[in-house]
């Protein structure tokens, strides 16, 4: 009677397991991402529900964001893509103010996103309401290359 000998690698069971949680974290909870191990849980990268309608001349984009002031937005065109960036701050607690839940997210967030389709960085228009920001932006029909422009939000 022969045997073999396997070899067992202890480690092999815990290959994946780093990617398996942060799956599961991010279908239970959503995307967050610690951008820093020094910081605190109250500020982290958060990433907000983005929301895109495509019509034959146009893209319309939604985007969440909850808890963020106007002046902290920042949109930025390109000829067939846009860059978002938004900052939630969290408030300053008091001494005698305990925290014993919070749900919210705070941090800095940072989306790009690619059209198939330029852009018209002209024509482009912007709304932020009820924690919502609008953006209205018309399909280039013609091959004309623009440069960086910031989009002023109504």
């Amino acid at each position: 009677m022969r045997f073999s000998i396997i070899k067992r690698e202890p480690s092999y069971f815990f290959e994946n397991i780093h990617e398996d949680l942060n799956r599961f974290l991010k279908d239970t909870f959503g995307d967050i991402e610690y951008s820093d191990k020094n910081l605190s849980k109250m500020y982290q990268l958060f990433r907000p529900a983005v929301e895109i309608k495509e019509k034959k001349d146009c893209y319309d984009v939604k985007i969440e964001l909850p808890n963020v002031k106007k002046e902290d937005i920042d949109v930025e065109l390109y000829e067939n893509y846009i860059v978002i960036n938004a900052q939630s701050k969290c408030e300053e607690v008091k001494e005698d103010e305990n925290i014993k839940t919070s749900e919210f997210r705070y941090g800095k967030f940072t989306r790009t996103i690619p059209f198939e389709n330029q852009i018209n960085t002209d024509s482009a228009k912007s709304e932020f309401k009820n924690g919502v920001l609008h953006i209205h932006l018309a399909k280039m029909h013609e091959d004309k290359k623009d440069e960086v422009k910031k989009l002023t939000i109504e």
